[in-house]
């Protein structure tokens, strides 16, 4: 009779039976590939050490800009926009932060003109982040909101309206933008994995849309591809191995050719978005300071170069 405890004979008859069942699983899927390497690094990066994060981080202290400038991130939906804010904030901060919202889906989480600052690596610059790019015309970013903030007439605290764009009578327009109002570095953030599947049409026409009004402004461009340990494992395991992966290059050429960008602009990152650990580590710092050192610097350049040119007449 059975009971809250089964008998031997029928103990040993279910496990007969539950063995018989797992014989008839699927074998395991074999295991990925290997990414091929190349022999030698394809990018001269600053070697992989504690050391190397500091002097990085020091590097971007030292710039003192005349005026705080401003660097905008533009990209399409789930590219990693915000999870890339998240992972500057985090290296600018020691620590593991969460302050733009994420969150994985077709349209864009990001509604506002945000602004982000702290006090320690950004207290000099002002990081923006502005809503996803989007295939159709009617959805996601609006090329003319672009140029309205590469000019400085947008305030903080304007809700992107794709159907709507802002103009002079809107609330939050500014009519008299100082050059300290304007943009002064656009981030391209685009997602690695993408970069080796055929991207829509549409996509390229609004990236190359956009290309144009910041080439028409003469605003500096990077570009960061995010999720690159996703592109490839060997770099999941061990990001020392970013600039050996094929794949990685291969992202970085492609990327060069659909934005125009020289591949010297372009910075394969991994963001902490997906990290178990609560650390940050000095070794996934080591990519985004790199990014980070070049966005400043093309930014301080921009306004010295005005500056240069405002003394000269």
């Amino acid at each position: 009779m059975g009971g809250l405890f089964s008998s031997d004979t029928e103990s040993e008859h279910d496990s007969h039976s539950y063995s018989s069942v797992r014989s008839y699983e699927p074998p395991a899927p074999p295991p990925a590939p290997p990414c091929p390497f190349t022999s030698n690094p394809w990018r001269t990066t600053p070697a992989w050490s504690e050391d190397s994060e500091s002097s990085l981080r020091e590097q971007i202290k030292k710039i003192q800009p005349k005026w705080k400038p401003t660097f905008i991130l533009v990209g399409p939906v789930g590219a990693g926009k915000s999870s890339f804010v998240n992972a500057i904030l985090s290296v600018s901060k020691g620590h593991k932060v969460d302050r733009a919202a994420t969150e994985r889906g077709s349209k864009s989480c990001t509604t506002t003109y945000d602004k982000y600052t702290d006090k320690s690596l950004l207290d000099k610059f002002r990081l923006r982040d502005c809503m996803g790019l989007e295939q159709s015309a009617e959805e996601g970013f609006n090329i003319a909101d672009m140029v309205a903030l590469l000019k400085g007439h947008v305030k903080d605290g304007y809700t992107f309206n794709p159907r709507n764009p802002i103009s002079p009578e809107h609330n939050h327009w500014r009519a008299n933008p100082k050059f300290e109002h304007q943009t002064h570095c656009v981030v391209f953030v685009v997602d690695a994995n993408v970069m080796h599947i055929n991207i829509p049409q549409a996509y390229v026409r609004k990236i190359r849309e956009l290309q144009d009004a910041v080439k028409r402004l003469r605003v500096p461009r990077v570009l960061i591809l995010t999720k690159a340990d996703v592109l490839c494992k060997e770099v999941h395991d061990n990001i020392t191995n970013m600039f050996r992966s094929v794949k990685v290059r291969e992202a970085v050429k492609n990327a060069g050719e659909i934005f125009n960008i020289p591949e010297a602009s372009i910075h394969p990152v991994t963001n902490y978005e997906d990290e178990d650990a609560i650390e940050i580590s000095w070794k996934r710092n080591i990519p985004l300071l790199i990014a980070l050192r070049q966005i400043t610097q093309y930014a301080n350049d921009m306004i010295e170069d005005v500056l240069e040119h405002s003394d000269s007449d």
